[in-house]
């Protein structure tokens, strides 16, 4: 029998085959529903055809060839492009997937993205993005009072995703040319930090062991809390050295912002410290920490004797103790150097042939045991465990 000049030339296990242009093509048939159904497969060889009669035998009803899946997405792609992309429900949540397989913290996912973001979509109302213009968005951004910075990070964030992922032509990007203001020098003086005592206080002060080791960790080496964070979900090797020195380890964790490696060394207290919050497997949120340091200020005001005593108390804040460790390094820090022999970054780079020291660092060194700042800082609360030996178990169980 011959159709059209095509011809059926055979039968195989899913139908028959036919032979068209001088090729071979495979049919399925089937009856579906009590109506026999005709499949033109577009496959190259008889193993192709079966592979795909095992796909159409699974779900008769929803099966589609190739041919049919290619054209429906070419139309849904068109579709797209017709309609414009938008800051909807779908690509939000696909954004806030893709942040978190690359390695942002739930911290700014939570409190940073998805806040501002949510935001930008109210106010936008689903409209495609390239029918937005800069005009309008600076409309909006003039309608919130706080925040403004974030809230342009957290929508060119979004955006820049876009077009990676060739959804959002350059062209068609109303963010292209909105700009992250710059920071700007305060109007005021005021004290950044600490003092030792203040810290050495609230230290002693506070009842939650998870609390006393990020206080450790951020006073002790002035870590930011994502870095913490990351530390805590295991982002990072940790590493005992036990050098003669006094650097009991190190840390060793990705930092985004740079994307670099940073290895910082650690004493025996920050060390133990790092132990017990990766073993819980997850760090303190600054909101929790801000509360805590408040509760602990309060405290400390109750023991005072005299009113002068109590305004000299003041909460901590988790962000300040970065400034604390800087202005602590400067005044009274003593640089410890591991035992053993080593050169300077600078003389391995020119060895090397950079023209830079950064591309040493970044693509080339990875230091083992950098020197670390010793500070005459006594952290001392009556329950912190012995730094001697730290088991698995008993740090898990602290809290």
């Amino acid at each position: 029998m011959s159709t059209g000049g095509a011809k059926w030339i055979g039968r195989w296990d899913g139908g028959r085959v036919r032979l068209t242009r001088g090729r071979s093509v495979w049919v399925i048939e089937r009856r579906v529903n009590g109506i026999v159904r005709a499949i033109t497969l577009d496959v190259a060889s008889e193993r192709d055809a079966r592979a795909e009669l095992v796909l159409f035998e699974r779900d008769p009803g929803a099966y589609k060839t190739k041919k049919q899946v290619a054209a429906e997405a070419a139309a849904s792609v068109a579709q797209a492009e017709k309609k414009g992309v938008a800051l909807d429900e779908e690509t939000f949540e696909a954004f806030l997937r893709n942040v978190k397989a690359e390695g942002l913290t739930d911290r700014y996912r939570r409190y940073i993205l998805a806040p501002y973001l949510t935001a930008w979509g109210v106010a936008l109302e689903k409209r495609p993005l390239r029918d937005v213009s800069l005009t309008e968005l600076h409309v909006m951004l003039d309608k919130w009072p706080t925040a403004r910075t974030p809230r342009i990070i957290a929508l060119k964030a979004f955006t820049a995703w876009l077009r990676e992922r060739d959804m959002l032509r350059l062209a068609e990007d109303p963010t292209a040319e909105l700009k992250v203001p710059p920071s700007k020098a305060e109007k005021s003086i005021r004290q950044k930090g600490y003092s030792m005592a203040a810290v050495e206080q609230a230290y002693a002060e506070a009842n939650s062991q998870r609390l006393r080791d990020t206080l450790c960790l951020r006073a002790k080496t002035g870590m930011h809390g994502t870095e913490i964070d990351r530390v805590a979900r295991g982002d990072a090797i940790l590493k005992d050295v036990s050098d003669p020195c006094g650097i009991k380890g190190t840390i060793t964790f990705r930092q985004l912002k740079a994307d670099m490696t940073h290895t910082i060394s650690l004493d025996a207290q920050a060390f133990a410290a790092v132990e017990r919050l990766q073993a819980f497997g997850k760090g303190l949120e600054d909101s929790g920490i801000v509360q805590s340091l408040r509760r602990i200020a309060e405290r400390l005001k109750l023991t005072c004797v005299d009113e002068e005593q109590r305004k000299k108390i003041v909460p901590l804040h988790p962000s300040q103790l970065r400034h604390s460790f800087s202005t602590w390094a400067r005044k009274y820090g003593e640089l410890v150097r591991p035992t053993g022999k080593g050169l300077p970054i600078e003389e391995v780079s020119a060895v090397m042939g950079h023209t830079s020291v950064k591309t040493t660092k970044k693509f080339y060194l990875t230091e083992e045991v950098p020197p670390m700042i010793r500070l005459p800082l006594q952290l001392v609360h009556q329950e912190d465990p012995s730094t001697d030996r730290i088991t698995s178990r008993k740090a898990a169980s602290i809290d």
